[in-house]
């Protein structure tokens, strides 16, 4: 069985890759949540890419700023509710 942090690192890993940036990561009262920026141009590919990725995810998401585009994953820590 997957532990969350490892869930969070390859959901982390899969948007690095399809997105050409850095995700950044940090743990909620919820989980975990991962954070990406989006660059100005994607490819189909990596448009499938990140959506396959956030789909790992419990909830999900698109942040649209003037300046910057962010995806955003979260991941619930599903022992606490056991």
């Amino acid at each position: 069985m997957h532990t969350m942090h490892a869930q969070a690192a390859a959901l982390a890993g899969m948007l690095a890759a399809a997105t050409g940036s850095k995700p950044r990561s940090e743990e909620t009262d919820r989980g975990i949540r991962v954070e990406a920026d989006l660059p100005d141009q994607l490819s189909p590919t990596s448009r499938t890419a990140i959506l396959t990725a956030l789909a790992k995810a419990d909830r999900y998401g698109h942040a649209r700023t003037d300046s910057s585009d962010t995806v955003w994953a979260e991941l619930f820590n599903r022992g606490a509710e056991q």
